[in-house]
């Protein structure tokens, strides 16, 4: 088994389904693996975390997840091969919520 524990910021909204009973969220989030590198993790969750994700979590929003990771390829438009990282989020934190200050 591959655990993946990663920190980033989601490079769009999440998206929501709904399959059967049970929903799940989608999103993908941006990992600076050095200054000019960015590394795209393929996050899904399920259940009543799902809910929280679409909630509060949106594009630009910080998140760190954990879960079991499962490297997949494909083949890309120009014909080369590709990696994806894909994880089954089974824990996340979210960022402190800022305060406003009264006016």
């Amino acid at each position: 088994m591959l655990n993946i524990t990663a920190h980033g910021r989601l490079g769009r909204d999440p998206e929501l389904k709904t399959i059967g009973d049970d929903q799940v969220a989608r999103f993908s989030i941006g990992c600076n693996t050095s200054k000019e590198e960015t590394t795209w993790v393929n996050c899904t969750v399920w259940g009543r975390r799902a809910d929280v994700v679409m909630r509060f979590l949106t594009k630009g929003a910080a998140v760190t997840i954990a879960g079991r990771g499962k490297l997949s390829t494909y083949t890309k438009k120009d014909g080369t091969q590709g990696t994806t990282l894909e994880v089954s989020v089974s824990d996340f934190t979210l960022p402190p919520r800022e305060e406003k200050e009264p006016f």
